[in-house]
């Protein structure tokens, strides 16, 4: 149980952290987003090193596949309710590097309703990548590239929320109170995927895994990657593969 909230108060705290660095510290936003793009490839190791083969283990290989293929849905099914068409692109870029006030075309009340829908965003993103984690609790090992992974990607998120919602006049205190709230949803996610699943059995705790996997792949696909690209160009390779290197290395 104190394992279990150790970590999930470094997950909700790197959102917290991520707004206050917001309120206080403009940053460059081709380095946020390369910062965002080191946390992708940081989770598709954890994917690749860790959660899949466990999930391929517990579940075997039929019901991994079916597992990775329903997060996967899931989370696209999900992120699609969130919004459509160009405002859900610039939803995502927005969410990796934030737009500071001098670049917002938009009124202050569509740019807060833009920051807030990024905070949707977040939670969408972090509920897949938590319950992952807290199932790799359960089974008395956290999966160390995945946290990794989860605290870099969520700290370049709420950065870039906390910047749309503060340019449209909010106070800076507005989105830290609300990253903390969200916060505080990821830590239940944590707890439910930590103790929800730990009496169940083998095959059960595996789809899970795979189900959770896929749901983390499509996010970083979806949230991180295409953007990264267009913001950084090639560069954004050698970034996702540095996250990589660094999961290979901390699995």
């Amino acid at each position: 149980m104190i394992e279990t909230l150790a970590w999930g108060v470094a997950v909700s705290g790197s959102l917290v952290a991520g707004a206050i660095a917001a309120a206080l510290l403009p940053l460059w936003e081709r380095f946020a987003t390369t910062v965002t793009t080191i946390g992708g490839g940081l989770l598709i190791g954890a994917l690749a090193f860790d959660l899949i083969p466990e999930a391929d283990k517990h579940a075997g290989m039929a019901l991994t596949a079916a597992g990775l293929a329903a997060g996967t849905l899931l989370f696209l099914g999900l992120d699609w309710l969130v919004a459509h068409g160009d405002e859900r692109r610039e939803l995502r870029r927005a969410m990796q590097a934030g737009a500071a006030s001098g670049r917002m075309d938009s009124t202050g009340s569509e740019t807060a309703g833009r920051g807030k829908s990024i905070a949707l965003g977040s939670f969408i993103d972090g509920v897949p990548e938590t319950a992952a984690l807290g199932i790799t609790v359960a089974e008395g090992e956290v999966a160390l590239p995945l946290l990794v992974g989860i605290v870099v990607a969520n700290l370049a998120e709420a950065y870039g929320a906390s910047e749309a919602i503060v340019s449209a006049g909010f106070s800076r205190r507005y989105p830290i109170a609300l990253f903390a709230g969200i916060g505080v949803a990821l830590l239940v996610a944590i707890f439910l995927g930590a103790n929800l699943l730990s009496g169940l059995g083998d095959r059960v705790i595996g789809f899970a895994e795979a189900v959770a996997g896929g749901a983390v792949f499509a996010t970083v696909l979806v949230a991180i990657f295409p953007y990264a690209f267009a913001e950084v160009s090639r560069w954004a390779a050698v970034a996702a593969v540095a996250g990589l290197v660094a999961s290979y290395l901390l699995s």
